[in-house]
């Protein structure tokens, strides 16, 4: 009995695991029955189908002008470099002569309510004049000296006509007499050394006269030497008294001094620079354009107007000066295929001023366009839009194209004023599809919004203006 204990209670053990697990399943199917017929019952549910969400653009009959970009550097209209014209010392000099320095101009000032007044110029700089004083001194004597010949001369000239008339009366005297005496001797009534010291008489007062008439021509040819060295001398001395007025160094025009080469003690010769002045009221901007571009503006050019051009400091900035396109070049250029045409912006006009040197992008007034549909260029595919009815149904349109802007584009056929044509979704959207719309924008949504305005609303802009 001993031998037969240890090996029943295996046996045992594992009839007692089956039959845990029976009861352990058994409880499990009761449990999951349980838990079933507390579950609800499946109701049918219809399904809805998926509609396409869109963004759309709607049309619009707009005058817009198209905006000829190009972009210059700014230049002073007037800038010059002041040279000595004069050499010498300079002795004495402004002390505001310095850089960024405002300089006025001699002028007539002309007021409204008063009298003109003559508004003197800022004095520069003056360089030594003591030589040039001595020259137009030396050359007022000369003139005096030659004035006092010619009057010399006109009286010696004048003595020489009457000694000479004189000469030939008492000639004409001893002729007659000599004619009497040959007369005398031939009939015997006068000897001989009468005849010959009448002829002598006669050939003596011949040589005088002939010496007076000498005298007498050679006297206007000493007047007109005397009256060139006079004109020599007003010359020298008009010359001398330019120069001395060149020794006073004033601004040509209004402007501001750009540089200042010189400073008081300096030895300066003629033609040597001096300072360079700016005029900054006026500036002007070279702006290179494509030929087309161009061709569009030679038209307005030739009705007499002056196309308006909107300037700012960057392509995406907002134009912070104005300006006219006043002329273009004769000819293109064969490199770049551009013609060159000139902005000028009068800064006085302005709050700001618009500095030369500054490198600045231009937009120019181009041609208008009336009463035309846009859209984007993203909206067309393969010559169709797909346009959104009032039932928000996707039609499918053909339209015609026309000239383009950047991102928009003119639509000539197929497309109304106020019709909602399809942006987004293009790939998947189908003709006779319902859609959601989600937002909506137009055409001077999307002008706004580019980046480089190529287009602008005609009447915003004469808005603008009148403002």
């Amino acid at each position: 009995m001993a031998n037969l204990e240890p090996q029943s209670s295996p046996v045992r053990r594992l009839i007692i695991s089956e039959i845990l697990i029976v009861a352990v399943l058994a409880l499990s199917v009761v449990v999951f029955k349980g838990l079933y017929a507390q579950k609800p019952e499946v109701q049918e549910k219809n399904i809805e189908a998926v509609r396409l969400n869109v963004d759309v653009f709607v049309s619009e009959s707009l005058d817009v002008q198209e905006l000829l970009t190009g972009f210059g550097t700014a230049r002073a209209d007037r800038d010059v470099v002041i040279a000595a014209q004069v050499s010498g010392e300079i002795v004495d000099i402004n002390p505001q002569l310095k850089v960024g320095q405002q300089v006025l101009s001699g002028q007539l000032v002309t007021a409204a309510d008063g009298p003109s007044v003559h508004r003197n110029a800022d004095l520069l700089l003056k360089i030594d004049s003591r030589d040039l004083q001595q020259k137009a001194d030396q050359a007022g004597n000369s003139i005096e000296e030659s004035l006092a010949d010619t009057s010399r001369l006109k009286v010696q000239q004048k003595n020489l006509e009457r000694q000479l008339q004189k000469s030939k009366s008492i000639l004409a005297t001893l002729e007659e007499e000599y004619e009497r005496i040959r007369d005398a001797e031939s009939k015997r009534v006068a000897t001989r050394s009468d005849l010959n010291r009448a002829l002598l008489d006669v050939q003596r007062y011949e040589e005088s006269v002939i010496q007076l008439e000498n005298q007498v021509a050679s006297i206007p040819l000493q007047i007109q030497a005397a009256e060139q060295r006079l004109n020599s001398s007003r010359a020298e001395k008009s010359r001398a008294e330019n120069d001395l007025g060149r020794t006073e160094v004033y601004p040509p025009f209004d402007g501001v001094l750009s540089e200042v080469f010189v400073e008081k003690g300096r030895y300066v010769r003629a033609g040597e620079q001096l300072a360079r002045l700016t005029d900054v009221s006026k500036v002007e901007i070279p702006v290179s354009l494509g030929f087309d571009d161009f061709l569009q503006l030679q038209n307005i050019l030739s009705e007499g107007t002056k196309p308006k051009v909107s300037i700012s400091e960057n392509e995406t900035a907002a134009p912070r000066w104005t300006g006219f396109m006043v002329r273009a070049a004769p000819e293109a250029d064969s490199l770049s295929r551009t013609v060159q045409v000139y902005v000028e912006v009068e800064n006085e006009v302005g709050q700001t001023p618009l500095l030369p040197g500054a490198f600045v992008y231009s937009r120019i007034d181009g041609s208008v366009f009336n009463d035309v549909t846009l859209v984007p260029r993203e909206a067309i595919t393969d010559g169709c839009v797909y346009v959104v009815d009032e039932q928000n149904i996707v039609r499918k349109r053909n339209v015609t194209t026309g000239r383009r802007f950047q991102s928009l584009i003119i639509v000539e056929s197929g497309l109304s004023s106020g019709e909602r044509v399809v942006l987004t979704n293009l790939d998947i959207v189908k003709d006779g599809e319902e859609v959601v719309v989600q937002t909506t924008v137009g055409p001077k949504d999307e002008i706004a919004a580019l980046r480089s305005p190529s287009l602008q609303v005609v009447s915003d802009s004469i808005s603008e203006v009148d403002e």
